[in-house]
């Protein structure tokens, strides 16, 4: 399964790298419904301020440590302790130092559930190569926060 998803991310990459006018890589967090999580994306955003990359999200470090293994493995089906797939973000409004994207993110839960979770994002860019971010999003039809700071280079 992994071996199937490293080659559409390799090409990604390679036509981002030849297209893109900025690499940007995002650390955030997720509060969604269960708990809440933490990411990292790594992205290309081309001179449109289209956004498309990869992101690997898990459960918080707290919540690990917080429950035994055998807590984790007694949780519902659907709990996601790992997602990790493919983005992309289109622009909305598009400011010189403010924008707000409509972004989705799609990939694997847990490597075995199948996932599209759609967002709206707010990015503002306070120094050049350091942005803040906050948005909401949807998971199982329920509300989802998120806070991000990215790097652009």
């Amino acid at each position: 399964m992994k071996k199937l998803l490293l080659l559409p991310l390799l090409f990604i990459a390679v036509l981002g790298t030849a297209s893109a006018q900025k690499v940007i890589v995002r650390t955030y967090v997720e509060k969604t419904h269960m708990s809440p999580k933490t990411g990292t994306a790594i992205g290309f955003e081309n001179r449109f301020r289209w956004e498309y990359g990869a992101f690997f999200q898990e459960a918080s470090l707290m919540e690990s440590f917080m429950m035994s293994e055998e807590e984790m493995e007694a949780l519902p089906h659907q709990y996601e302790k790992e997602f990790a797939g493919v983005y992309f973000a289109v622009p909305i409004v598009s400011r010189e130092q403010f924008v707000v994207k409509a972004n989705v993110r799609t990939g694997m839960s847990n490597g075995e559930n199948f996932v599209i979770t759609p967002s709206v994002l707010a990015d503002y860019q306070p120094m050049k190569h350091i942005s803040i971010g906050m948005g909401v999003g949807s998971r199982e039809f329920r509300p989802t926060l998120q806070a991000s700071v990215a790097l652009s280079f």
